[in-house]
């Protein structure tokens, strides 16, 4: 047991450095995620009874009803009772991203975000700088981060002329985009886990994490603006199309956008309500807007054929790549979960260290050279939800919330460490040494902010 355990290890350990250096063997991440989640549970199968009398003994016997214990009835349990769990979990938030970024994308293709290239035209450049971050600060907060990015950068792109500039609201967008994501629990793949899993409530993480989040993202632009020096260079005629898919008038496009934002803050009270899974209530939501968005444009007589405003080509990422990317870890950490490895290493952790921040700072560090998602994954796996109150590990302890706000920090100290960090530096073509010697200190300085006022608020 103890050879497939680690060799269950290995194996998800080459596949996080490969996910993590995409940029240099060119092999997708998606790809890597699902064949080191398959994998996994493969290798785990061929010493399944051993892994299941470890970790589900009591589950099993109840399961076998008194019959004797056979391979088919192993591959069952397994199936049914253990693996089902985590596509259960991985779907739950799959389903919940599938709705949100489409709402996203029924507005842009109806021209609601069309005020904000506009709005956003101003000369000065430390101004741009801290509109344009707040603003992507915010909407990551209800939209995950790589959605936010992509959307944020399709409307710098119309704005902003010269490169350099551009390249140097990217990166501000990308680190406003990681530090909204963490503060909400509809701002990000891995919080909702944490939602789903119910280690956290939608208001207490918000209330949690909300100035650490706002005081690193200002420390960040202070810094950022000090490079800063005069005016915006900016496109003198805004690239946009101005066809059909600008139909709708001033006020349905506010409509929709009210709808939009309100329906994904109505989400957490759904939950509250109902008691069923958040992403029920982003499907509610979507449909709603769909409804609206029909009756809107019945004068084109049933055309559906939106002409698609200019996405960047990054928004693959966001389709089926994501989706099997994020299934495919999911999997991936559930088989080393399920081998005791996690378990042994969380003991181990409460023994010698017992010390909630060296481990999120610990694990922000690791996200910062690897993929945040899968370490946030194993992070969550580390230690069960206590039952008792008040614990660092019970339902909105400060472990969850220092999980999820170290993590944040940490990927957004270098490219590699998030999806929304990739898809800036295909998008600008980013120097990965220029990006260090001018934006990591200053990164890390946000960051150690940030922690501060943790501290001092927990």
């Amino acid at each position: 047991m103890l050879l497939m355990t680690l060799i269950i290890v290995a194996v998800l350990f080459i596949g996080f450095v490969l996910m993590s250096s995409e940029q240099v063997h060119h092999i997708n991440r998606a790809t890597v995620a699902m064949v080191c989640g398959v994998a996994a549970w493969v290798i785990y199968m061929l010493n399944g009874e051993d892994f299941v009398m470890l970790m589900h003994q009591a589950d099993y016997i109840a399961f076998l009803g008194g019959a004797e214990p056979s391979g088919d009835s192993l591959k069952y349990f397994v199936a049914e009772n253990v693996l089902a769990k985590y596509i259960g979990e991985a779907c739950s938030v799959i389903l919940f991203l599938i709705a949100t970024n489409t709402i996203v994308e029924v507005l842009h293709n109806n021209g609601v975000f069309d005020a904000l290239v506009d709005w956003l035209r101003m000369r000065n450049s430390r101004l741009f700088l801290w509109v344009i971050s707040l603003l992507t600060f915010a909407i990551s907060a209800n939209v995950d981060n790589l959605t936010t990015v992509v959307l944020m950068m399709s409307i710098i792109s119309q704005i902003v002329k010269n490169h350099h500039q551009r390249v140097i609201y990217a990166c501000t967008v990308m680190v406003a985009a990681c530090l909204g994501g963490c503060f909400t629990a509809i701002g990000d793949m891995t919080s909702v886990m944490l939602w789903v899993r119910e280690a956290i409530t939608p208001s207490a993480y918000a209330a949690g994490l909300f100035l650490p989040a706002f005081a690193s993202l200002c420390m960040f632009n202070l810094l950022i603006g000090m490079k800063l020096k005069g005016r915006v260079e900016m496109f003198s005629v805004i690239s946009r199309y101005d066809g059909d898919d600008s139909y709708l008038s001033a006020w349905q496009k506010v409509t929709l956008l009210v709808l939009g934002i309100g329906g994904l803050w109505f989400i957490p009270s759904f939950h509250f309500i109902t008691k069923l899974p958040p992403f029920l209530g982003s499907l509610s939501v979507l449909a709603l807007i769909w409804a609206v968005e029909g009756l809107f444009n019945l004068e084109r007589n049933g055309n559906v054929l939106l002409v698609q405003r200019h996405y960047f080509r990054t928004t693959e990422f966001i389709g089926m790549r994501m989706i099997l990317y994020f299934i495919g870890i999911s999997l991936g950490v559930g088989a080393f979960a399920e081998c005791g490895a996690l378990d042994f290493v969380g003991n181990w952790l409460e023994t010698h260290i017992n010390n909630v921040y060296i481990y999120g700072v610990a694990l922000g560090a690791l996200s910062s050279i690897m993929d945040n998602v899968p370490l946030m994954l194993t992070g969550m796996n580390l230690f069960h939800i206590d039952p008792v109150e008040g614990s660092d590990f019970a339902q909105n302890g400060i472990y969850w919330q220092l999980l999820s706000f170290c993590c944040a920090c940490g990927s957004m100290l270098l490219f590699v460490g998030s999806l929304a960090g990739q898809a800036i530096l295909e998008v600008e073509n980013i120097r990965f040494r220029w990006y260090i010697r001018h934006y990591l200190w200053r990164a890390l300085v946000a960051w150690l902010v940030g922690m501060v006022i943790f501290w001092l608020t927990h």
